[in-house]
């Protein structure tokens, strides 16, 4: 290969790493933003989070595992948030994800 030619290759490396770079930037952004769940998600949880996960916070993902942990002990409010598929009221039917307190 030519100098100019692995110059090249390197380029189109970078510029391919680049792009991944973002989409995984993008990616985690919009799961971050997803992870905090709505407004009412939020009031539903926050209590179990402070009685239970105090000490994860501001660490979503560790919030998340604690109150999954902690299922047991979750107020009916948090546990229909964390748990949806569990109860059998249809207004509750979305898919579980971490919901952040802050």
């Amino acid at each position: 290969m030519t100098a100019s030619a692995d110059h090249s290759a390197r380029r189109f490396r970078l510029r391919i790493a680049s792009l991944a770079a973002a989409a995984l930037c993008a990616t985690v952004t919009v799961n971050a933003a997803s992870a905090q769940g709505t407004p009412e998600e939020r009031r539903a949880c926050r209590p179990d989070v402070m009685r239970l996960c105090r000490s994860e916070i501001p660490d979503v993902p560790a919030i998340t595992a604690c109150l999954i942990a902690k299922r047991t002990q979750l107020s009916q409010a948090c546990s229909l948030v964390m748990f949806p598929n569990r109860h059998s009221d249809a207004t509750h039917s979305r898919a579980s994800r971490p919901v952040v307190t802050q």
